[in-house]
Order: structure tokens, then sequence, then C-alpha cells
């Protein structure tokens, strides 16, 4: 049975290669980088797809019913080249039928994990399956636009060893097709003692150089959709610390894996995925592992002060619980976090002339502000915190309203492992408040959520636990009705990833929805954008129904924990 099944796969991919090899999608699509990307996408998804379940058969000792279910989603491939070779159809649709194929392909072996469980790397390699055709994909279909054309110019120079970080105005335009600005320089490049430096510091730069080296900026994407996989597979081993119910636990997982923030993340050139990943494993390895290694996990956690504040925030918020600890692993805690900020201190000091972590956001604040004088820190919580919360646009209600059966589980959650998850609480919670006093909440002209994605592994265990409690009929159609919208939303970003990079002024994601649908879904969740004088009484209207629908979540959740 398993040769058999290894021989179809190698059979369906020679047959699909040999399909779109042919002249006709060149003629039928005309892009030369998106018929690559589409070539490559579906040569990935068919190889993965049964690579994968021939795996998942094995895991499971059900061979036969693996064999069948990959054969059955192979009908998805031989649909998507029918529908193809009919020609006609746009770049956005191309992308969407590979979006499908891809979720179809894996399908199969994202449901035995699901049922039966998987080894960490079994879960890193389907993780990774499901993010890297969708980057090629993006870097096809989407421009490197917002902070994303600047960590691939420093990366690009930090391979032939220059940290300078004046935009090369040739190379600038050939990644994005526009011009430099005066304000990218403002918010990007600061001059510190040493030089014209890169505001956000080298961390990611350094990161994915290698990809960029081998792969340009589609090796550079893949490195961040490696960092994604290892945030997911860190993910699944918390949740397997934290949660009893086993399938409650993985169906979280697939939901914090596949839909939208982190899969968004994944696929667009910025730090959140890196950071997440190093979060969830110094988190795991200081509260919830079973042989916890303190020295590992503070070290991990004092990296942060490699990427940026809003990731350093975290290490601060969890100290607080480290002081119960035997006073040997406090000190192996802190040593290890200690000797990482050191670290930081001193790439500062080489890279910025100024031993002080996160100092090219001193700088950059300061060269930002003569651009624009409004502060950066503004201190509107009543603003940021349910925009952050409820955007139609930029906010968890527009793009992933799955994380609200957080609200649900929470109570659940902290009675039943409360010395493991009050921390994560304290954790998330802090951070959303800090975000909120940020001018820019909504993470610039990036994915939605963007900034969430960093401690959303934190969260992940909250969700199944809401899972656990929603056991009334209205209750589970509600968080049925989030995780449609949530997995809908993803999969039209994902497929036109030029939708995900918004404005104040624009609305992408919601008007395909809308224009798909022939309804308007999304319409009643509030905007924060200052668009007009007037803008905060719709905004404030519209937010009475989202908050009383997540307060009666989070009241019912709390009823269950006490029953």
């Amino acid at each position: 049975m398993r040769v058999a099944h290894a021989l179809f796969g190698l059979g369906l991919t020679a047959v699909l290669v040999r399909a779109l090899a042919q002249p006709w999608l060149a003629q039928q699509i005309g892009d030369a980088w998106t018929v690559d990307a589409l070539r490559a996408g579906f040569a990935f998804a068919a190889i993965a797809g049964s690579a994968l379940s021939l795996l998942a058969g094995h895991l499971s000792g059900e061979h036969g019913r693996a064999f069948r279910h990959d054969a059955f989603s192979a009908c998805a491939l031989l649909v998507a080249i029918f529908v193809l070779a009919l020609g006609g159809i746009s770049r956005d649709t191309a992308g969407l039928l590979l979006m499908l194929v891809v979720a179809t392909r894996l399908a199969p072996a994202s449901w035995c994990t699901i049922r039966f469980g998987a080894p960490p790397l079994f879960v890193f390699a389907l993780a990774f399956a499901f993010y890297a055709p969708l980057a090629g994909w993006r870097v096809a279909a989407s421009l490197p636009l917002g902070d994303q054309v600047f960590y691939l110019l420093s990366a690009e120079k930090l391979a032939h060893g220059s940290l300078d970080a004046t935009i090369d105005p040739r190379r600038f335009y050939e990644l994005i097709g526009v011009d430099p600005q005066p304000v990218d320089a403002a918010t990007h490049v600061a001059a510190t003692p040493t030089g014209l430096r890169l505001v956000q510091g080298y961390a990611l730069p350094a990161i994915v150089a290698p990809g960029w080296l081998l792969g340009g900026e589609v090796g550079a994407t893949l490195v961040i959709s490696l960092f994604a996989a290892w945030a997911a597979t860190q993910t699944w081993l918390l949740l397997g610390e934290t949660v009893g119910d086993r399938h409650a636990a993985r169906i979280a997982w697939a939901l914090a894996t596949f839909c939208a923030p982190v899969a968004l993340a994944a696929v667009h050139v910025y730090p959140n995925a890196v950071g997440a990943a190093v979060i969830a494993t110094g988190y795991r390895l200081a509260f919830t592992a079973l042989h916890p290694r303190a020295a590992i996990a503070g070290g991990l956690l004092g990296a942060t002060a490699l990427l940026n504040p809003r990731d350093g925030f975290v290490l601060l918020a969890l100290l607080p619980f480290i002081r119960d600890w035997p006073r040997a692993q406090i000190v192996r805690f802190l040593v290890g976090a200690v000797a990482l900020g050191l670290v930081a201190a001193l790439v500062s000091l080489v890279t910025f002339g100024i031993p002080l972590p996160y100092v090219g956001y001193v700088f950059g604040t300061a060269a930002a502000q003569t651009i624009d004088p409004e502060p950066t820190w503004t201190f509107r919580f009543w603003v940021g915190l349910p925009a952050i919360l409820f955007d139609r646009v930029f906010g968890i209600a527009g793009t992933a309203p799955w994380l609200f059966i957080a609200a649900l589980g929470a109570a659940s959650a902290l009675r039943a492992r409360r010395a493991m998850l009050l921390p994560a609480a304290f954790a998330t919670t802090t951070s959303l408040i800090l975000l909120s006093l940020f001018r820019l909440w909504e993470g610039g002209y990036a994915p939605p959520n963007r900034y969430i994605v960093d401690i959303l592994p934190l969260a992940t265990p909250f969700v199944a636990y809401g899972l656990i409690v929603a056991s009334a009929p209205i209750v589970r159609v509600v968080c049925a009705a989030a995780i449609a919208v949530s997995a809908l939303m993803t999969a039209v970003l994902l497929a036109v990833p030029s939708a995900a990079l918004n404005t104040a002024f624009e609305d992408k994601p919601r008007e395909l929805l809308a224009s798909a649908l022939g309804i308007d879904p999304l319409g009643w969740l509030p905007s924060f954008q200052p668009t007009t004088p007037d803008w905060w009484i719709a905004a404030y209207l519209r937010l009475i129904p989202a908050v009383l629908l997540v307060a009666l979540l989070g009241l019912f959740g709390w009823r269950r924990a006490r029953a």
C-alpha cells in the first residue's frame, strides 16, 4: 500500500509538471513571475500532499484511509488545471485556485494530525508545506511594500558586508516600481554616530540574508515561513502541555497555524513570525515544558532585545512570575536573559554607536517627527485598544475573529492550569494595552494584526479551552461563524496578498468579501481610522454590539468555569 501511495504521488506530480509546462499557461496568464509561481506552487502542493499523507498513514497506522484521502484531494489539482486551461481568468483568480489547491492537498494530512496527533517534526513540515507555496505566490502577486523593501535592501547590503542604510534609488525602484520619497528615509533611516543605519535594526536583515543570497525575495520570504512553521510547532507543544482535551487543542493549533494573522505574517517579510517563534519557545521552556530549561528560556526571551521593543516587553511582563521558582532556576533564567541583553547592547554599539538595545527606534522616532509632528505614543488607549480588537480592516474582528473564542475559555483555562497560563494571560493582556498606546496601532502598511502575531501562541491555549466549554448550541454557532469568517478572510488575503496591505483610506479585504458574497458581513464593525471629523460617533456606536458579544462569551465561559 505504501509503495502504491508513493508511486501515485510521483506520477501525479509528473503529470502535473508536464501539463503546466505547456505554453498555454504562459499564454493565458502572461506575467512570467505569476506563471513560475503557479508552476512551482502546484508542483510543491502535489508532492508535499502525497508525502505528508504517506507519513500520516504510517504514523496513524491507517495506510488505506490516507491513500484514499490523498487520491480524493488530487482531484482538486486536476480541476484547477482544467480551470486554468479554459483561460480568461485574472491573476487574483489564479491565486485563489492555488490557495484552494494547497489547502485541499494538505487537508488529509491536517485531518490525520488533528485526529491522531503527530510528532513535532511532522507538525513543522505540515506548517511549512502550507506556507511555502503561498510565500512564492505572495512574491509574484504583491510588491514588498511597507517596511519589507527596507529589510530586503538591508539584507542585500549585509550580504556584501555593509551596514549603510542609505536608500539605493535604483534597487528601491526595481523592488517596488516607485522612487523613494523623503518620508521613506525619515521613517527607516537614522543618522547615528556610526553613519546612516536602519531604524528597525539588523536582526531581521541578518536572518533573511542567506535566503536573499540563495533565492532573492522568494528565498528571504521562505526564511520567514520557516520561522512561522517553528512558531506553529511550538504552539503545538504548548497546547499539548497545557490543554487536557487533545481534540480541542489540535483544532486550536490548526486555527493558529492556518488562519490569519500567522498565515499572513508567514508570507510577508516582517519580523513578527520570528518574534512569535522565539517568545513561544522561551515561554514553553520557562513555564510549561515537562523539563524546564531556565537558562535557555531566559536567553531566548532576552534575545527579544535584538528584535523590537514590543517583543522585549514580554520578558518584562513575565519577570514577576519567576519569583516563586527555586533560587537556582531564577539565577539561570536571569543570567540567560542578561547575557542576550548584553549581546543586543553590543550589537547596537557596533551598528549604531550606542550600547543600548532598540536605540534605532529612538533615532527613528525623532526623525519621523520631523515629517509628522504627532507623537509616536499618544496614550489614547480608548481608541487603540478597541481598534486592535474590533476595527473592521486592521483589527482582530475583521480578519481573525476566531481569537475571540479565547474570551470564552479564559476562566476555565486559568482554573485548570493557573500556574502555567496566568503568565501567558498577563503577558498577552499587557502587550495589547501597550500596543493600544501606540499611534500606529494598526502596524503600518502591512498585513492586519501583525503586531499580535508575536504573542499569539500564548493566547492559543485559551482558544482551546473556549472550544471545550462551547457546549450551548448558540455558543457553538457563534464560534463556528467566527471560524468560518476567519478561514474565508485568510483564503482571500493569501490568494490576493496585495489586499492585505491597506492605508487608512483603504478597505480592500472588506470590499473583496462584499463583492464575492453580494453582502457586506463585516460592514457592521467599526472603523477607528479618523477619516472624518466625526468618525468617533459611528465607531463607538458600532462598537457596542461587538463588545457585548465578546462580553457575553466571557460571561458564559466564566459561569461554565464555576459550574
